[in-house]
């Protein structure tokens, strides 16, 4: 993997996944399997997200764990990775998404941070998204992919430097294109050090919809995104996802 201009590659950036929720939308498809472990095309997500990471350059990667995590440490444990370094923690109950960095702090390295959804995919780069984080010098970024309809997930709405405006919350009235939240993030160890101080529950909500406007990085991505978070968006995982296994990543860009 080439190196970043002014920064560490993707192999000094730890990448941690929020893997802790409820996922009751999927409660009567999964019965007692938490979302990470959803089968898509017969094999559970975490082993798709895991193999992309590796290929991407990713090394080191913790997961943040609640519910049924015990079903995860299990699984991690019995397949273990080659490439990657893969550690975990354990919520004691529902901590939120920043509220889950708190127990993933104390493993963390170095002064960059990648955080990522554990129930969706976005097909972005990441090292343009981790070379253009330190170029810009921002304490914080947010990979937003275009979709046709941002009803269901919200608007990100960028100013004309590249930096985020506002953050719109989900609006089943407010249909048509736009930027959305793709759930992958790049934090300075300072920014997270004061999330993790803080006594926010959710980075969506409590974070990034009350920081000061143009005190983000909006990084846009043009590749398909996919979340799993609903019956019938899982059904369409396998076929959605099929271009991005094996490293087939090129042809499904091209």
């Amino acid at each position: 993997m080439s190196k970043t201009a002014s920064g560490p590659t993707l192999a000094a950036v730890d990448a941690v996944v929020l893997a802790g929720g409820l996922g009751t939308r999927l409660a009567n498809v999964l019965d007692d399997l938490p979302k990470i472990l959803a089968p898509v095309d017969g094999e559970p997500y975490i082993r798709f997200l895991l193999d992309w990471l590796a290929r991407t350059g990713v090394r080191r990667v913790i997961f943040c764990l609640g519910h049924l995590a015990g079903k995860v440490e299990t699984w991690l444990a019995q397949n273990p990775s080659d490439a990657l370094c893969v550690g975990a923690v354990v919520e004691p109950g529902p901590a939120g998404t920043a509220g889950a960095l708190r127990y993933a702090w104390p493993m963390l390295r170095g002064n960059t941070v990648m955080v990522m959804n554990g129930d969706s995919f976005v097909d972005g780069d990441l090292e343009a998204f981790l070379a253009d984080f330190h170029a810009t010098k921002a304490d914080a970024s947010v990979m937003c992919v275009e979709m046709d309809d941002v009803s269901r997930y919200g608007r990100v709405v960028p100013d004309s430097s590249g930096y985020v405006e506002r953050f719109a919350e989900k609006d089943p009235d407010a249909k048509g294109p736009g930027l959305i939240n793709a759930g992958v993030y790049l934090f300075t160890r300072g920014f997270l050090d004061a999330v993790v101080a803080s006594e926010a529950a959710s980075l969506e909500r409590e974070v990034f919809a009350t920081a000061i406007p143009g005190s983000i990085r909006c990084f846009p991505v043009n590749g398909a995104f996919h979340d799993i978070g609903t019956p019938e968006s899982l059904a369409a995982a396998a076929a959605i996802l099929a271009p991005y296994r094996k490293g087939d990543e090129g042809s499904a860009r091209a």
